[in-house]
């Protein structure tokens, strides 16, 4: 890997491990997420996500971590060329508060996203999320 590649990869491991894992999230965006952020993501209009990614990431990743107070996420794949990063986030973990107007099911539930990024002077400057298997919401409302 190149130096840039390596500090992307660096940069984006330790979001997965002190933001989401120890749940540290809303002390690090500003240094890990670009100002100007692009976030494409199930349930974000195109346009909120091009005008308001950085606060709907805020909030997206704030809700997230309450509603799965256990969360643990794991990185099964990850692959780094020039700018781009891409990553297969695997996640687990009981839901305990509302999310995306789905209340609380106590549900324990194993999901799975890929993270397309590209990064612009060490910071995700543009965000791609796609879900895969049965989507989250999907899952929280007793889908299999």
């Amino acid at each position: 890997m190149t130096p840039v590649e390596e500090k992307n990869v660096a940069c984006f491991k330790r979001f997965i491990e002190e933001g989401l894992n120890q749940k540290k999230c809303a002390s690090m965006v500003e240094e890990i997420v670009a100002y100007n952020l692009i976030m494409e993501a199930p349930t974000v209009p195109m346009i909120d996500g091009r005008l308001h990614g950085m606060e709907i990431f805020r909030v997206f990743t704030a809700a997230f971590l309450t509603a799965f107070p256990d969360v643990q996420c794991t990185l099964p794949y990850l692959i780094a060329e020039g700018d781009v990063v891409a990553a297969d986030i695997a996640y687990e973990g009981t839901h305990k508060a509302e999310f995306a107007g789905v209340p609380a099911t106590d549900r324990y539930i194993k999901a799975g996203e890929l993270w397309y990024m590209h990064f612009a002077n060490g910071k995700i400057r543009h965000l791609r999320i796609c879900e895969y298997g049965t989507p989250l919401l999907a899952l929280l409302k007793g889908a299999d």
